[in-house]
């Protein structure tokens, strides 16, 4: 029994060794690429960059086709904008599903389950048209509730599973005690929320950040993913560039993610482990 235990934990071990290696392999490619010349990332796309050189770097930051300022802000702003929209009005609709029982909240529980299965990108064009017939500028302001529109039922299907597992009775109180339904929510029920609020800002501010089509396509805005697509020619590529901007487009959703990593796996577990 102890020979067969053994032979279980080495293939657990080499199997979680594999997984760590295919999680980690494309980090390490585009961070040691980024300090490597376009010619040896060809030939030697997983060496060490040694000697390191900071020239792609320096090529970002001087390029007169790009504003790294700019994109960062137009990218933070999405990112930010987008998401506290998301939160705010999905966990309020989720709120109402998961407490209130009627027609309607039946019909919005299928409405926003079919949201989450239809492909955003099929609503693109559509969505084009939609906004040149009601003569609608492109710009940030549209894209921010693009972003909305495109992660709402996702944010609100996770809060209402979330609630579902939180005991009504702390409502009940607060309600005979005089509080409002708004009061109740705002004070009672969303702090303790922020697990699962967490998790989907994770979610929805990973995706908004590194969204490639939407920015390009709908709003037209330059931001820090659509400038790796001024590295790339017609005929070529200085791929030394194109990981500089992968190397300044990873970075910041790396370190908010070990920052916030705790909340993260407590939001994507705590709904399975209540009620």
């Amino acid at each position: 029994m102890k020979g067969k235990n053994r032979v279980v934990s080495i293939i657990q071990t080499i199997f979680l060794i594999v997984l760590a290696l295919i999680v980690v392999l494309p980090i390490y490619i585009a961070v040691s690429n980024t300090f490597k010349l376009s010619d040896i990332i060809l030939d030697q796309p997983l060496s060490l960059p040694i000697p390191p050189t900071i020239q792609n770097i320096v090529s970002v930051l001087k390029s007169p086709n790009t504003n790294m300022i700019e994109m960062y802000k137009n990218s933070i702003i999405l990112m930010v904008a987008g998401t506290l929209l998301t939160v705010v009005v999905s966990s309020m609709a989720a709120y109402y599903l998961a407490r209130i029982k009627s027609k309607l909240s039946g019909f919005l529980r299928i409405y926003f389950l079919i949201g989450i299965m239809v492909p955003y990108v099929i609503v693109y064009l559509p969505l084009c048209i939609l906004l040149r017939n009601l003569s609608i500028p492109f710009g940030v302001p549209i894209l921010i509730f693009v972003f909305v529109s495109g992660n709402i039922s996702f944010a609100t299907f996770m809060y209402t599973n979330y609630i579902h597992s939180l005991p009504i009775e702390l409502e009940e109180a607060a309600e005979i005690d005089g509080a409002s339904k708004f009061q109740v929510f705002w004070q009672i029920l969303f702090p303790l929320l922020r697990p699962c609020t967490t998790t989907i800002a994770i979610f929805v501010g990973l995706g908004i950040w590194n969204d490639f089509q939407t920015p390009l396509l709908l709003g037209q805005v330059k931001t820090i993913t659509v400038g790796i697509y001024t590295a790339v020619g017609p005929y070529s590529a200085n791929w030394g560039v194109v990981f500089a901007y992968v190397f300044f487009a990873a970075m910041p959703v790396i370190v908010v993610y070990l920052l916030a990593q705790k909340n993260f796996v407590n939001g994507l577990t705590a709904g399975a482990l209540k009620g």
